[in-house]
């Protein structure tokens, strides 16, 4: 029997989009994954790009056009799955569903985000002066869980986010949280307040209409600066100093578990994905829990959640760049700052692999992170935990062969906790195996990508 990763990435899959497509009368032509959704205990959900094409007289029609499909594992509601005509399959002990886009059964919003017209109708009938929405760009899509798109209107730029209804109030409550530090009296906080984008409107079923911003993300100013400089592209201290502006009320909100201390999920579900990579993913997860379960954390502070180069908005050129505001603040809550900073060195740490013609450079800027942030707090948790975020991105790489060079990444940040660790306490075992210690000598550091 494949696993849930195997049967919805595998060859299998294409039968399972097939009967699909099938129950509205229309055919497969090709499809690809787009992206690979796995929530650690829970569903795996996989995106695919695929060309459909209608058939006339029971014969396929000429051309084709191209549609966005989504299966899940996901345990969903009969009276669910009926409304929204999803198709519900079952393989062995294994049941999938199978939808359209934009239709998605737990985000009822994103139908009507997903449409001009209706989405005009819908905000112009909560404020008869909302604008024109002329056109729509889908830029996240996190199936059961979220979207954003981008809205292109008579008044400007403005960003949907479509979450579960019942999301709505706790999201909207920690963008307003920035508003309140922001307007609080000079001395609240030791350092400038941090912007995120304003709600504009709550327009029902999960949609959120919130500000654009003018800012540049770091990851298009790291892609924008030339490789021998892509290292100086922002001050590691300058991201400290965000951090410490995050609204202090976030830790009165309800704490969610960091990336690395939910490392046994992630690896679980690597191991779905990659089980010729067992031994070494579960290798990994070994020596990232020792880690994190033994050294100090720091103090519990707000944290962001999600602190990554595409969440964080730039101003100023090249040498003295500032933090202007965050994205995505969903995650807004309290928690630990050496996670916070442990999500940033894993993200940027994998970059040149998933772009390297983009980010030829941004290793400079890794090691300056691990150094800066080391500083101020624990440098081997620091390492280790970043191991932990790399993990968490395996099971949602595209393709396997970038999903073992990310492994290898996630062992040498590993490696490093460790050698500090000996330095630290000479007689401490040492935690990688062997085998995953074995890619140091060069075979498995950088996997071909085309």
């Amino acid at each position: 029997m494949d696993t849930a990763a195997q049967l919805l990435t595998g060859p299998r899959a294409g039968d399972l989009l097939e009967a699909a497509l099938a129950v509205d009368h229309v055919a497969l032509g090709s499809w690809r994954v787009h992206q690979v959704h796995a929530r650690p205990g829970a569903e795996v959900s996989v995106g695919y790009e695929v060309t459909v094409r209608g058939r006339a007289g029971g014969l396929r029609t000429a051309g084709g056009r191209d549609e966005y499909l989504v299966a899940t594992t996901a345990d969903l509601p009969p009276d669910v799955v009926e409304r929204h005509g999803i198709l519900r399959m079952v393989d062995g002990d294994q049941t999938v569903h199978v939808w359209r886009h934009p239709v998605d059964p737990l985000l009822p919003g994103l139908a009507t985000a997903c449409d001009a017209a209706t989405l005009t109708d819908r905000w112009r009938s909560i404020d008869p002066h909302a604008p024109l929405v002329l056109g729509l760009d889908l830029v996240a899509y996190r199936p059961l869980r979220r979207a954003v798109l981008r809205a292109r209107t008579t008044a400007g730029d403005v960003y949907l986010k479509v979450v579960r209804p019942d999301r709505v109030a706790e999201l909207r409550l920690r963008h307003d949280l920035f508003l309140v530090a922001e307007a609080a009296p000079q001395g609240y906080s030791l350092t400038a307040p941090l912007a995120a984008p304003r709600v504009l409107a709550s327009l029902g079923e999960g949609i959120l209409v919130l500000g654009a911003r003018p800012e540049e993300t770091m990851a298009s100013a790291v892609a924008s600066t030339p490789r021998h400089e892509q290292a100086l592209t922002v001050d590691p201290h300058e991201l400290l100093r965000a951090l410490d502006a995050l609204p202090p009320d976030a830790v009165l909100l309800e704490r969610r578990p960091a990336w690395a201390e939910r490392s046994a999920h992630y690896a679980r579900s690597a191991v779905g994905r990659l089980p010729s990579l067992a031994a070494r993913i579960e290798a990994l997860e070994r020596g990232v829990h020792r880690i994190v379960e033994t050294r100090d954390p720091g103090p519990v502070v707000a944290t962001h959640g999600d602190f990554y180069e595409a969440n964080v908005l730039l101003v100023g050129g090249a040498g003295c760049r500032r933090v202007a505001a965050v994205l995505d603040v969903d995650t807004l809550g309290p928690g630990h700052r050496v996670d916070d900073l442990a999500c940033m060195t894993g993200h940027l740490a994998v970059l040149e692999t998933l772009a390297p013609q983009v980010y030829p450079g941004v290793q400079g800027l890794v090691d300056r992170c691990l150094a800066a942030f080391g500083e101020s707090t624990d440098p081997v948790g620091l390492r280790a935990r970043t191991a932990g975020v790399v993990l968490s991105l395996l099971p949602g790489a595209p393709r396997d062969a970038l999903a073992e060079v990310w492994l290898a990444v996630a062992e040498e940040l590993l490696a490093g906790a460790e050698d500090r660790l000996r330095v630290l306490s000479p007689t401490a075992p040492r935690a990688l195996t062997p085998l995953a210690d074995s890619r140091r000598d060069g075979a498995a550091d950088r996997l071909p990508l085309g």
